[in-house]
């Protein structure tokens, strides 16, 4: 809006058509289930969601500034530009986000894939030929948006992982020190000094039993 540059409403309503029609596969995914009961971790959905959408956000004003005014494409070549990264580039995303850690640990089925790529191939094909879109972009720029979309959704993938990785009870009892929190931090860490305590009692106890045996051993011999 403040750059007085808008999309097509066609286009528009073409990216969330083909964006639902992925989505609706995602039944038969074949996505990992957890060994244990989730979780909800709302402030960590919420966090992440936010960092996702500000680093897809950066990408797009990238793509924009650098299409219009590095390579100062037309009008029309820059909103069928835009139509191609918006429809790719968050759109890969989903390969990541089905799975809590990076997305090559458990591949997608089939179906799911087809769909997915299937959307993508068709959203380059009527840009770099300028069916709908109104102009043209050629191979080149088709390919080079779709590659970088992949190799971000890639870069998106390990960001997703960190935050995993680093955000816990013990994250959020330190951002966001409440009464209850510093509470339930200090039992657990009660809790996890008895627990050491009692497994090096149990690991006493077994090096003994094999202590005694050895002695039994020897003294049959």
């Amino acid at each position: 809006m403040a750059l007085q540059w808008h999309m097509k409403p066609i286009l528009l309503i073409l990216i969330c058509i083909l964006n639902d029609a992925a989505t609706l596969v995602i039944s038969v995914d074949n996505a990992k289930i957890s060994a244990h009961p989730d979780k909800w971790r709302i402030g960590q959905l919420i966090f992440l969601s936010i960092v996702l959408g500000a680093l897809l956000t950066a990408l797009s004003f990238a793509t924009f500034f650098v299409a219009r005014d590095v390579f100062h494409v037309t009008n029309d070549q820059l909103e069928a530009i835009m139509y191609l990264h918006i429809s790719s580039a968050p759109h890969f995303v989903i390969f990541s986000t089905r799975l809590s850690g990076h997305f090559w640990e458990n591949m997608p089925s089939p179906i799911f894939f087809i769909a997915i790529m299937g959307t993508q191939v068709f959203a380059m094909l009527i840009s770099v030929y300028g069916v709908i879109v109104g102009e043209a972009i050629g191979w080149i720029w088709g390919i080079c948006i779709i590659a970088i979309s992949l190799v971000y959704f890639v870069f998106l993938d390990f960001v997703k992982v960190f935050i995993f990785k680093r955000w816990n009870f013990e994250f959020t009892a330190h951002a966001w020190p409440t009464k209850a929190r510093k509470e339930k931090l200090a039992a657990r860490k009660i809790r996890t000094v008895q627990q050491e305590r009692v497994w090096k009692s149990i690991d006493r106890v077994r090096q003994l039993g094999l202590k005694v045996k050895v002695l039994e051993a020897m003294s049959v011999k």
